[in-house]
């Protein structure tokens, strides 16, 4: 049995939250490429007369590994696969159907009390918990799926089939225990867990965990490091907390002591903008002397997406003089760049044939459909293609060492890394090549530059981008009706942003800072209504990171202004602390939103009505001890704290919340 060796922790209780790793029956497969087809070869367990110890073979590869104790608690396996045949083999799928252990900590479970945490693949993708009575929705259209979440492992569409990215949370809330899956360290391949859970005695609950490589070729007698498999068991804020503590002991990750506050010109003007709208935006925040430090020029002053050295109209030969004219304002000139992706109508799609990701039948990749651009239709970059490796390091070179940006928001980064693309560079997994070009980026930006991923496969930017979008574009709507119909959580809007940015909260100045996306300060011009305004400015002081505004500053009025002067002191308060969503498991999206800097956020993200109580007493890290009073945080009125340490909020509207001072 391996257990946890920590100081401080009662041994009886280490024993109890140990996992018995002897009683996990591991039956792993390999997929390989031959040919045109995917083929799988099952891999035979060979005894190593060592605990702890695991060796598998086929006949053209072989597998070994070792479990080893963490510091951070929990256990981790660790993995080598060779191959041992006389040619080049090309990898797709590594599976382990894992059985014993889920079903010792499972045990004759009440599908009510359990719940299991989905993380999606990128940054739009859904990140929410799943009761196994809930379906986890498959969107209706092909494109929908590859720009929003990942075609190598979709949503099941049936009741307690359950996957996820990256890792996973499943729990047994009676119970108040749970158990994590995760992706370890070097983060060189895409990761699943596959959670199959079934009532009927005939058929096994197990997770199944999956390596995807691609199609990796590894040559005659080479070996891969594959990435870690971590394993964790307790309650689930500790575990989650740990797991990502000890991602960046691993990766070595050193985050920015403090969050950036900046302006965008993207919620407002969208791709309507020009070198004026910038100016008179930049002379508000002089002339008011806004607290924000980035001034950030958005899609729309390049001539098409993917000619991006070939500027539209307005923008020929001034980009130089905005990051001139932004950085002796004293603010950092920012960006908006998609550099992996090409609109159907640009230059480089029409005349670089070559660099346009295919398939290996010589067919382009359809990315997915944006309204915004002119060709509609976009596509992802071969960035294993010399000649295009070539043209986006020219284009980074180019903004910011000649036109001065040195803020770069980096989106639709999925493209880099499309399934079932044949890049020219057979070596690579389609987390490798993402990596290596956001390597590329690195090294031509040079130290001094921001890069912000955003539209990216998560486990692919740690270690690789300071700030992560967490969430699917916000706007000045609370969710687009699109979503329902194309059935997907990542569609657009203040909601599934808000959910994401909860759910994800344990990544923040861990993995990188979180972006939360921009708030929109303006009452008017705007389909939210005041209650969710509120909620989501509640929502972004709490998760104590980045703060940046969407609006025609010009526009705003005093009490609007004021309104950002509260958000930033707000923040800047809660940035000390740890934001937790404390209901994360019991509910699709979070209704309590903490923050151990002494702030509660009480929401209702529900259509109706509610009345919510909520113990104060019993946050972490609080006791009745340590007083009960509470102020709403914006007006400073007293907010009455009940004898037993309870808090009632009466008549809660829908979209509504509260930020609580303690």
């Amino acid at each position: 049995m391996v257990g946890e060796k920590r100081s401080g922790i009662d041994r009886a209780a280490a024993r109890a939250r140990s996992i018995l790793w002897q009683e996990i029956t591991i039956s792993p497969t390999l997929q390989l490429k031959v040919g045109i087809r995917r083929r799988v070869f099952p891999l035979t367990r060979l005894e190593t007369g060592r605990r702890g110890s695991l060796h598998y073979r086929s006949d053209s590869a072989e597998l070994k590994g070792r479990w080893e104790n963490l510091e951070e608690g929990g256990a981790a396996l660790r993995l080598k696969l060779t191959n041992i045949s006389s040619e080049s083999i090309r990898i797709t799928r590594l599976t382990f159907p894992t059985e014993n252990g889920l079903d010792a900590f499972l045990g004759d479970f009440d599908p009510e009390n359990i719940s299991f945490m989905r993380n999606g693949y990128q940054s739009w993708s859904t990140a929410r918990s799943y009761r196994l009575k809930e379906k986890p929705l498959r969107p209706w259209l092909l494109l929908v799926s590859r720009a929003s979440s990942n075609l190598a492992n979709l949503p099941s569409n049936h009741p307690g089939i359950l996957s996820s990215e990256m890792y996973c949370v499943i729990a047994d809330r009676k119970r108040g225990e749970s158990f994590l899956v995760g992706q370890g360290s070097p983060f060189n391949d895409f990761f699943y867990i596959k959670l199959n859970l079934f009532r009927a005695p005939r058929r096994t609950s197990h997770f199944e965990l999956q390596y995807d490589f691609g199609r990796k070729m590894v040559a005659p007698g080479d070996s891969i490091d594959l990435d870690l498999i971590v394993m964790m068991k307790g309650e689930t804020q500790a575990i989650t907390e740990q797991y990502f503590r000890l991602l960046k002991r691993e990766m070595r990750v050193r985050t920015p002591a403090r969050s950036p506050r900046g302006w965008s010109s993207w919620y407002y003007y969208y791709d309507h903008i020009t070198p004026e709208t910038i100016l008179r935006n930049l002379d508000v925040i002089r002339r008011k002397r806004l607290d924000l430090e980035v001034v950030q020029i958005d899609d729309g002053y390049e001539s098409h997406v993917g000619d991006w050295l070939d500027l539209a109209g307005p923008f020929r030969g001034r980009m130089r003089e905005l990051a001139a004219a932004i950085e002796e304002a004293g603010h950092r000139p920012g960006i908006w760049i998609a550099p992996f992706t090409a609109d159907r109508c640009s230059a480089l799609f029409r005349e670089h044939p070559d660099y346009i990701a295919r398939t290996e039948y010589g067919r382009r990749i359809v990315a997915g459909y944006n309204p915004f651009w002119q060709g509609h239709l976009y596509y992802g970059l071969d960035i294993t293609n010399p000649r295009c490796e070539e043209y986006v390091r020219k284009v980074i070179r180019t903004v910011v060492h000649e036109w001065g940006f040195t803020f770069l928001k980096c989106d639709f980064l999925f493209t880099g890394a499309l399934r079932d693309s044949d890049p020219r560079d057979f070596t690579l997994t389609r987390a490798e090549i993402l990596k290596r070009g956001m390597r590329m980026i690195e090294e031509e930006a040079g130290k001094g530059t921001a890069v912000v991923g955003c539209g990216m496969p998560l486990s692919t930017g740690i270690g690789t981008v300071e700030l992560m979008r967490v969430g699917p574009d916000t706007g000045p709507y609370w969710i687009k009706r699109s979503g329902k119909l194309l059935r997907t959580g990542a569609m657009v809007g203040v909601r599934n942003s808000t959910r994401n940015l909860m759910v994800r909260s344990p990544m923040h100045k861990r993995l990188w800072l979180n972006d939360p996306d921009c708030v929109m300060l303006r009452r008017r011009h705007t389909s939210l209504n005041a209650h969710e305004r509120q909620t989501h400015f509640n929502a972004v002081i709490l998760a104590g990171g980045p703060v940046f505004v969407s609006d025609d500053l010009a526009r705003l009025s005093e009490a609007e202004l004021d309104d950002l002067s509260r958000i930033v002191a707000l923040s800047e308060a809660c940035s000390r602390g740890e934001a937790i969503p404390l209901d994360m498991m019991e509910r699709e999206t979070p209704e309590l939103f903490y923050n151990t800097a002494g702030y509660l956020g009480v929401f209702n993200m529900g259509d109706r009505v509610q009345t919510k109580r909520v113990r104060v007493d019993e946050l972490p890290g609080r006791d009745g001890r340590r007083g009960r009073a509470a102020v709403d945080a914006w007006s400073g009125k007293p907010v009455a704290v009940g004898g037993d340490g309870t808090i009632v909020l009466e008549r809660m509207p829908p979209h509504s919340s509260v930020l609580l001072a303690l």
